[in-house]
């Protein structure tokens, strides 16, 4: 079983503010299992299952500075695969 794949495409590198839209694709070659969304390592938004792999991220729960959203993608397999965007 091979490691799912993820890439962000929202938002981009840099500066943000009020409702940030976290989106990402994912594949894999048995399916994705979930897509969760974590900023700071604190898992905001729900577990998602289904494409598209998107979340509503409201930046002004957060104080202002650098920030690392990160999203994991699991497959049927267990196997993970994470990617990253820091903004601030």
């Amino acid at each position: 079983m091979s490691a799912p794949t993820v890439t962000f495409t929202s938002p981009a590198a840099g500066a943000v503010q009020g409702t940030v839209v976290l989106s990402v694709t994912a594949t894999d070659n048995v399916g994705v299992a979930s897509v969760i969304f974590k900023v700071d390592g604190a898992v905001v938004g729900s577990m998602l299952s289904v494409p598209p792999y998107t979340f509503n991220w409201n930046s002004t729960s957060v104080a202002n500075g650098s920030r690392t959203i990160t999203a994991e993608v699991r497959d049927g397999a267990n196997n993970l695969a994470t990617a990253t965007r820091i903004v601030t």
